[in-house]
């Protein structure tokens, strides 16, 4: 199959931000330490290994860039197919990622207290971007290459894979043969590990709080295995089973083992289908252990909310619903009202707005302005009193530059995205605004901005998806996007009808799960193309419900459907 390999780099974009946010995590923290300690100790004992953890780091960035720039990939040879070779890439990745997160557990347990918290921070993107590399080989497990429009790795990972990558066994034992041994068969299963040479050791790592199963021997100096138990079970991780290993086979050791409240018990020389039969087993104990904690948490949780509800004052409950009405009536307010879409001549035009919670954050308006047509429709993260401010700031931006006749788009969407960057910082908010302009005027449509795909009916019932992906950057995202905002001009014949939609309806869910979909959605419209906008609009609605039946809405919906008279 010949793929371009140009029209596929948004899919490699993506896996190499997956990759790159825990490699930057590990770069940064390392430095943040290393300055730190060479202000204040040029001589500090374990300066090597946080030097050797930060040149890791360097060497995966190096490597991601080297197998995802896109420019490497784009200029690397003549044919058009380009492909990764996702085992290659993954050998150079794997090697450094398990070194820092060798270095962070032993740092961890030998530094008492400076840095330990950034050092936890590297460990945890480190275990993070190892879930990722090992996922690199699970998209076709009969080749070794894969092609550069693949999915992201982490999303076709499977979930018995997913599962046992988030757990980590602590094999402790003095003996480094044997823990070779055990490391080696445990990583076998697909769990990561981490090792500690004496009981002294492992409950300093214990305390970490990293750890998901203990292999413990029984027979070592200073510290014995049965000691350590003992501290476990009147620790705060006593819920971590702990599986005791030793050559002793007497059934007195194993009887003592289990009364300590040791989970079960190995003797050597190990049974490799014994070790992972039992591995499992707790493992999968300690599951449902933690989802019954969880399960008990919450209920506390929402216990203890129930009460603080019941004992908030009435006034603040007022305030905070009166915001709520007035900015969602603000919204209500001013979206497009029939009157002024039935005032356009050169288009039909039917939208439809829906939100999930009180206040959504789904933008969408029509506006005229001498002959032209402005229909803009765009999506805020999230929904809720911010999501809602977001999206009033923007209407009111945008209908002000379209006043001041300001028809460039790169320096429409410039001006617009620094206004609501400048707010957003001020407002110390995190949300953002994908949103897509579509400009008609004399049977051209001008399209801008970064949103979901636009669909063009065609006359026949054929459909045009227009990939608005290229075409702009999120608003209030960066200070600055002038260099990644185009235009797109397209003809628009009569008849033929333009679907814009935010995500809500393409990502609803029906009872088993499954979204209604862009292909689903597309089948409606090309069925009812020839009718009205407003019939158009009411098919694929009633369509909509009839596909989610009664399940709730997660997110807001709109869509907005205008047809060339």
């Amino acid at each position: 199959m010949s793929i371009d390999s140009k029209s596929q780099l948004p899919h490699i974009s993506l896996l190499r931000q997956e990759l790159g946010m825990p490699i930057n995590a590990i770069i940064g923290y390392s430095e943040i330490i290393i300055e730190e300690i060479e202000d204040i100790d040029s001589d500090f004992e374990y300066l090597n290994e946080l030097l050797q953890i930060r040149e890791c780091g360097v060497e995966l960035l190096a490597s991601i860039n080297t197998y995802l720039l896109p420019i490497n990939l784009t200029n690397s040879s003549s044919d058009t197919t380009q492909t990764i070779n996702n085992a290659k890439l993954r050998k150079e990745l794997e090697k450094p990622t398990q070194l820092v997160i060798n270095n962070c557990q032993q740092l961890i347990a030998l530094i008492e207290e400076d840095f330990v918290i950034e050092l936890k921070k590297i460990n945890i993107a480190a275990n993070k971007l190892l879930q990722e590399i090992k996922g690199l080989i699970e998209i076709q497990p009969q080749e070794t290459n894969f092609l550069v429009d693949a999915e992201p790795l982490s999303l076709v990972q499977s979930k018995s894979s997913r599962e046992s990558l988030n757990y980590t066994v602590l094999i402790v034992d003095d003996s480094v043969t044997n823990r070779k041994f055990l490391a080696r068969q445990v990583e076998a299963q697909n769990y990561q590990v981490a090792t500690a040479s004496n009981g002294k050791q492992a409950i300093q790592m214990i305390q970490t709080g990293s750890f998901d199963l203990i292999l413990l021997d029984i027979i070592m100096p200073e510290i014995d295995g049965y000691e350590v138990l003992e501290w476990i079970r009147e620790s705060p991780w006593q819920h971590i089973p702990t599986i005791m290993i030793s050559a002793l086979d007497e059934i007195d050791s194993v009887v003592k083992c289990i009364e300590m409240g040791a989970a079960d018990y190995l003797a050597k020389p190990f049974n490799s289908t014994l070790l992972k039969a039992r591995l499992g087993a707790c493992l999968e104990q300690k599951r449902l252990r933690d989802l019954e904690s969880t399960h008990i948490r919450k209920l506390a949780q929402a216990n203890q909310k129930i009460r603080k509800l019941n004992n908030c004052l009435q006034a603040e409950n007022t305030r905070l619903i009166t915001e709520l009405e007035i900015t969602q009536r603000l919204q209500t307010m001013l979206l497009p009202k029939e009157r002024e879409l039935n005032q356009i001549k050169a288009l039909e035009i039917a939208g439809f707005s829906e939100s999930a919670a009180e206040v959504g954050g789904d933008y969408y308006d029509v506006l005229q302005h001498q002959g032209r047509i402005t229909i803009g429709i765009g999506d805020v993260s999230g929904h809720g009193l911010e999501s809602g401010v977001l999206m009033l700031m923007v209407q009111t931006a945008v209908r002000t530059l379209i006043e001041n006749n300001e028809t460039n788009p790169k320096q429409f969407f410039e001006v617009l995205n620094r206004t609501i960057y400048k707010n957003l910082q001020r407002m110390d908010s995190d949300k953002n605004l994908s949103l897509s302009l579509v400009d008609y005027y004399d049977g051209t449509l001008r399209i801008s901005g970064q949103h979901e795909e636009m669909l063009i009916v065609r006359t026949g019932g054929i459909i045009e998806r227009i990939d608005t992906v290229d075409l702009g950057f999120p608003i209030g995202l960066e200070e600055t996007i002038a260099d990644f905002v185009f235009q797109a001009q397209i003809p628009l014949e009569p008849k033929e009808v333009v679907v814009l939609y935010t995500d809500g309806i393409t990502e609803a869910e029906n009872h088993a799960g499954v979204h209604y979909g862009l292909e689903q959605l597309c089948r409606v419209v090309k069925r009812n193309w020839q009718l009205s906008a407003q019939e158009i609009r009411q098919a694929v609605i009633q369509d909509w419900r009839s596909y989610i039946g009664v399940e709730e809405v997660y997110d807001d919906i709109t869509l907005v459907i205008f047809k060339r008279k």
